[in-house]
């Protein structure tokens, strides 16, 4: 059964791809794109510690246990599908009012060797300064990437100033206070369905 959620995870996220090199679609994650996917039966995540926006400390996923977490890959110099998914996670947020307070929302770096956990610090600033960046590195991301359907290429792109740009899934994870993936939703997911999935996991108690 385990197998058979993680190649669900897979194929969902790869379908929710969105190129950070080009204009991201939104493609549906189910009959009803913008509910998102349930996992069910709920997958228990590999836990993971990477060093954080937060002075460099390192945070755990276990760390983040009690409350509902949402989690998005990405990194930023990324000019289209992460701000404006981190725009949504701020959004949801403040919908959650101060439920929002004790969720988490964390941003992890698919390019490390740029965001550094000064530069996540300063980028997550413009957004929300309770969210939380993790300086993610390639033998970490290669050992839980499964699990979230994972996918990131690096690619040089005329045009740009930017040295290489990071094609990326751009799907987002709901994550319960016992560290099980609950849902996953696809880019473009309207803020207030993100709110209504950390409530709904927060009634849950």
């Amino acid at each position: 059964m385990r197998q058979f959620s993680l190649l669900l995870i897979a194929l969902l996220a790869l379908a929710m791809l969105g190129g950070c090199a080009q204009p991201a679609t939104n493609a549906p994650a189910a009959d009803e794109p913008d509910q998102g996917t349930v996992i069910d039966p709920p997958v228990q995540l590999t836990d993971f510690a990477l060093p954080s926006s937060r002075g460099g400390e390192t945070i755990a996923l276990s760390d983040l246990g009690g409350a509902p977490t949402l989690l998005f890959f990405g990194y930023t110099f990324c000019p289209d599908v992460c701000p404006t998914t981190l725009s949504e996670f701020k959004r949801a947020k403040e919908l959650l009012g101060s439920e929002g307070e004790a969720a988490h929302f964390v941003f992890i770096s698919v390019d490390g060797e740029r965001d550094t956990p000064e530069r996540l610090a300063r980028y997550l600033q413009a957004f929300d300064p309770g969210f939380v960046g993790l300086q993610g590195d390639e033998a970490t991301l290669r050992r839980i990437g499964k699990e979230y359907g994972l996918y990131y290429e690096q690619r040089e792109v005329e045009g740009t100033s930017a040295a290489y740009l990071i094609d990326h899934s751009a799907a987002a994870y709901l994550i319960d206070g016992q560290g099980r993936l609950r849902m996953v939703y696809g880019y473009g997911t309207p803020p207030d369905v993100l709110a209504s999935g950390v409530r709904r996991l927060m009634q849950e108690g």
